[in-house]
This record gives structure tokens, sequence and C-alpha cells, in this order.
């Protein structure tokens, strides 16, 4: 009986020892899927955090986007206006050389000296006579 009691002895040390390694298992596997979990939770935190700063960061892009074409069609009115005092200031350069011109020409045309009657005498003649 001795031999028998062996055998029973070893496959109840065997039995505990699997029994030990199932519940050891067991208890990891719980183990590694509670960090696991902690890591899904901690991810999912970060990923809202993420999400309401990409939230913020749109607004804010949408109102930079506002302000540029704000200010670029501020900038257009800028540049007609600017275009259009180029112009004037080129008509107004154009009269002022025109008129320089002219004085230039003025001085250039020298004075005949003649008399009131003279030049009713001629304007007579051409059909415009003094009164």
């Amino acid at each position: 009986m001795s031999f028998l009691k062996h055998k029973i002895y070893a496959a109840l040390i065997i039995a505990a020892v699997v029994a030990i390694g199932i519940t050891g298992g067991t208890a990891w596997s719980k183990y590694q899927i509670g960090k696991l979990e902690q890591a899904v939770e901690a991810a999912k935190i970060e990923a809202d955090k993420i999400k309401q700063s990409a939230v913020k960061l749109e607004h804010k892009t949408a109102e930079y986007l506002q302000k540029i074409a704000y200010l670029e069609k501020h900038l257009t009115e800028i540049q007609e206006i600017a275009g259009k005092q180029d112009e004037e200031l080129e008509k107004i350069s154009r009269e002022t050389n025109n008129s320089r011109n002219g004085v230039r020409h003025a001085r250039t045309v020298r004075a005949i000296q003649s008399t009131a009657a003279e030049l009713c005498s001629k304007l007579a003649q051409i059909g415009h006579a003094c009164d």
C-alpha cells in the first residue's frame, strides 16, 4: 500500500501545483487586465484633453481666418484709394507742368507797346470792335 500512497501523494502534489499555477495565472491575468484597463482610461482622458484642445484651436483658427479676410478686404479698399490718389496726383502733376510751361512761354513772349486805340482798330479789322 505504500506504493499506492506515494502515487496518491504525488497525484495530490501535482494537482496542487496545477491548482496553484491556475490560480496564480488567473491572478496574474487579472492584474495585467487591470493595468491595461487603467492605461485605456488614462488614454481616454488624454484623448479627451487633446480633443478639447483641438476644438479650441479650430475656433481660434476660424477667428484668425475671419480677421485675415477682414484685413484683406480692408487692404484692397486701401489699395483702391491709393490708386485713385495716384491718378489724382498724376492729373495735378500734369496740370502743374502745363501751367509751368504756360508761364515759361508767357515769359518768352515779348511785350509789344500799343495804345488802346491801336488795339481797338486791329480788333475792328477782324470783326470785334471795341464799344
